[in-house]
């Protein structure tokens, strides 16, 4: 499978309109969440580790 090569910016991008409706929910992702996601959105972690991270991340929430 071959991964992404997005850059931060464009992962930023591809994440404010998720964000906004969390907002409008009262809700916000960790630094830890955020990071993550863009870890995934770049191509640097796999889907499979992100939700094995994810999962742990849940798990110590």
């Amino acid at each position: 499978m071959l991964m992404s090569t997005r850059t931060e910016e464009e992962a930023e991008n591809l994440m404010r309109p998720a964000k906004a409706s969390l907002a409008v929910e009262g809700l916000r992702l960790s630094q830890k969440q955020e990071t993550l996601v863009k870890k995934c959105l770049t191509g640097a972690i796999t889907h499979k580790e992100f939700i094995k991270r994810a999962l742990e991340l849940s798990r110590h929430a």
